[in-house]
């Protein structure tokens, strides 16, 4: 059971078969408005990668009419989770896949199915355009207003306060979908989360209040609210990420129409291949494996979409909305130097807030005001790469003080509420800033010693989080800066930190690494860095690299050392399969209509195949006369198998043939009587192989079949055994090339 849920609900998850994956849940009550106002009581379940399904509760009904089913369909759409589950009575169960060959019920629990490479949140495709759309017209209303009372004079302030009214009527379309009069909550919770979630941050205490007048702005709302919504939106059951993605794409159209740069774009802040990567999953097992993190610091936060997807993994059982309020205002620090990103922050960790809270009596009660001012405090406009040394700089006063305004370096204060020391620095660091100014460059010079004139902002937020942050810090980064020429102070910088581990991607076999992801881990100084690495199928290796052996200048190819002991005993008394062939290599087109017999040899996925037979195979990448039983068995080791992988891992773009003519072949010392028995092993364990294959194929009974197999993995045992011996390889590393080549192949046959 999982601890803390009740047994009522803990069966549906249980019968839906998400127990073992289930990281937390929230129980709601969601009213579908269209649907005859129907009210249902469903269970969101986060799993462990952060994925979410829903569960409705509908056991006291036999049955559902169709145009409930549908608004259900368009719940799941909305909610970004990829799968849901209707219960009904008699334990009847219906599910439906977002991902499913069709967007409909079917009887049956199916399991939650694994969805490598898709993002955290489901976006519907129709979802998508249709918020597009919607709030396209919304900012065309809502702009028409603005420039009618203030006209083009005010361009500077008509972002901030469009968006403003847009967020506004975006909390009173949901009131309105729940039936309440937003204008009688004067002084409850609920209006001050609104007010809250829609309003201009202000940057300094004392500086200018960008607010269009109240009444203009009351009318631009009213105006908006106007629009009508299209279909199939549920405004009230659409999940805060993509609504924040939606406002994202509007304000970033805004600026390309205006054609005009700005000054802090937008620019890398889109996280979805991040959700995607192999990388955040395994990052976020972690934490849920550990204890879960109580707080959670972005420097650099963009729109806050980090910050609304790690926050599920935490628990959101609360007795009442404030305490939930409470607990999110003291667990959330994040900055950022856009005001429109830090409203979009804002309004997305509120929605959070508020969600399946609604109707609770709690929240037409007076919210204590102190939490209001940590939330804002922790939640806060701010450049954290800059302190108010920058005005240092400039000549001028007048220069010092419009950069302070333009750039906005954090206040001193930020990060002062947080007292709780399992918190964690979470980041993604991908927001571009304009740092080429002189100024600017001075400034960094002075400060960071991964300064590059090309360097990215990325990598000084790593290397601040880093260096000034004592908690533990996961900083999510793309590969790219292992082998960036400007990335090279930042590689120097980490042999020097108190980075302990770094988690990276396998390279696909297109070979992009700048298109893969890569964590960065602090914590208590040590000599060595762990290196985790991750293939698309999920598997991991870890192995340490000592800090020193790492170059200084050059970039970092990370690999596990074993590999170069397995290397080194390659290279031992081995010539080139080419060579060892005297060069009689050839094609399936200069083999056509020969006889006799040939080794036909293929390298497919990961896996070197070898087919011996007295016709060529016209599907291989090279061709070898035979016969050779030595050369046959040596080439379906596991060592040569481990060879070839460790090449198209390391290298890109190897043609098959060159990997194959490459292939290192041992001599046999045919005067050594040791060398001579190890090549009739090789040889015997080949035709032993052979043999029971072709009984396999005509054996009929179960315990037959499971016999002649176990004598196989015997004769691949003998095989192996063989040509480790050959190669002179510690018996060490037989266990590791062993457990990679049973991986591979299962990898290949799935």
């Amino acid at each position: 059971m999982i601890p803390g849920i009740h047994p009522y609900y803990d069966q549906f998850i249980r019968i839906a078969g998400l127990s073992d994956r289930t990281c937390n849940y929230q129980i709601k009550e969601i009213f579908l408005g269209d649907a005859e106002n129907f009210k249902i009581s469903c269970i969101f379940v986060t799993l462990d990668d952060l994925r979410q399904v829903i569960i409705w509760d509908c056991s006291k009904k036999t049955n559902l009419p169709g145009n409930i089913k549908n608004e259900l369909i368009k719940h799941l759409q909305n909610s970004g989770a990829y799968a849901g589950y209707l219960f009904l009575q008699d334990a009847v169960v219906q599910a439906i896949s977002m991902r499913g060959p069709r967007l409909e019920f079917e009887r049956g629990a199916y399991p939650y199915p694994e969805l490598p490479g898709e993002d955290v949140i489901c976006e519907y495709q129709e979802i998508t355009l249709a918020l597009d759309s919607y709030l396209d017209q919304l900012h065309k209303t809502v702009s028409r207003i603005f420039f009618r009372v203030y006209g083009e004079g005010e361009l500077a302030k008509q972002e901030l306060i469009v968006l403003s009214c847009i967020l506004k009527i975006f909390f009173r379309k949901i009131l309105l979908e729940h039936g309440i009069d937003i204008d009688a909550l004067e002084g409850s919770l609920m209006h001050d989360l609104i007010t809250l979630g829609s309003a201009i941050p202000k940057y300094l205490d004392n500086g200018p209040e960008p607010w269009a007048d109240q009444v203009i702005s009351s009318v631009m709302v009213e105006e908006g609210c106007s629009v009508r919504v299209p279909e199939p939106i549920r405004i009230h059951l659409t999940d805060p990420v993509m609504v924040n993605r939606a406002i994202r794409r509007l304000l970033n159209r805004g600026k390309m129409i205006r054609k005009k740069k700005a000054e802090y774009t937008a620019g890398g802040c889109d996280l979805s291949s991040l959700f995607s990567s192999q990388v955040f999953a395994h990052v976020v097992r972690g934490l849920k494996e550990a204890d879960k993190p109580t707080a959670i610091i972005d420097p650099l936060a963009g729109d806050g979409e980090l910050a609304l997807v790690i926050l599920r993994l935490f628990d959101s059982q609360e007795k009442s909305p404030s305490d939930y309020f409470r607990k999110i205002a003291g667990a959330i620090f994040t900055a950022d130097p856009s005001l429109s990103s830090v409203m979009l922050t804002r309004f997305g960790l509120v929605l959070q807030m508020m969600d399946g809270s609604l109707m609770h009596p709690d929240m037409l009660r007076p919210c204590p005001w102190n939490i209001m001012d940590i939330f804002c405090s922790n939640v806060r406009p701010g450049n954290t790469l800059l302190t108010r040394e920058i005005e240092d700089e400039y000549l001028s006063v007048q220069q010092a003080k419009e950069a302070v305004c333009s750039m906005r370096p954090i206040d001193q204060c930020w990060l002062m509420e947080l007292t709780d020391t399992r918190a964690m620095l979470i980041t993604a660091p991908c927001r571009k800033m304009n740092l080429k100014t002189p100024e600017m460059g001075q400034y960094l010079c002075k400060r960071f010693k991964s300064y590059s004139h090309e360097a990215l902002t990325a990598l000084y937020a790593a290397e601040l989080a880093i260096r000034t942050l004592n908690h533990d810090s996961y900083i999510f980064l793309p590969s790219s800066w292992l082998s960036d020429m400007h990335a090279a102070q930042f590689r120097k910088m980490l042999r020097e930190s108190r980075v302990t581990k770094i988690i990276l991607e396998e390279p696909s076999e297109s070979g992009r690494i700048h298109e893969s992801w890569s964590c960065i881990s602090a914590g208590e100084p040590l000599p060595s860095i762990m290196i985790t690495r991750i293939a698309d199928d999920g598997f991991t290796r870890s192995y340490p690299l000592i800090k020193e052996d790492l170059p200084e200048t050059d970039g970092w190819n990370p690999e596990d050392p074993s590999g170069k002991e397995i290397l080194n005993c390659l290279a031992k008394d081995t010539v080139p399969l080419s060579e060892y062939c005297l060069g009689a290599l050839y094609r399936p087109c200069d083999m056509e209509r020969k006889t006799g017999c040939f080794l036909s040899i293929q390298f497919r996925q990961g896996q070197l195949l070898v087919l011996s037979g007295d016709s060529p195979d016209g599907n291989a990448d090279l061709i070898i006369k035979g016969p050779d039983k030595y050369l046959e068995g040596l080439l379906q080791s596991e060592l040569i198998s481990w060879y070839c992988r460790f090449v198209t891992r390391t290298r890109s773009a190897v043609h098959p043939e060159q990997l194959i003519a490459a292939i290192p072949v041992h001599q046999p010392d045919w005067f050594s009587p040791e060398e001579r028995m190890y090549v009739k092993q090789i040889a015997e364990s080949l035709r032993v192989r052979s043999f029971l294959t072709r009984k396999l194929q005509y054996s009929k009974a179960f315990h037959d079949r499971e016999r002649i197999r176990k004598k196989l993995l015997l004769a691949d045992e003998m095989l192996n055994e063989g040509v480790y011996s050959l190669y002179q390889v510690p018996v060490t590393l037989h266990e590791q090339l062993s457990f990679e080549s049973m991986r591979t192949i299962h990898q290949f046959l799935r």
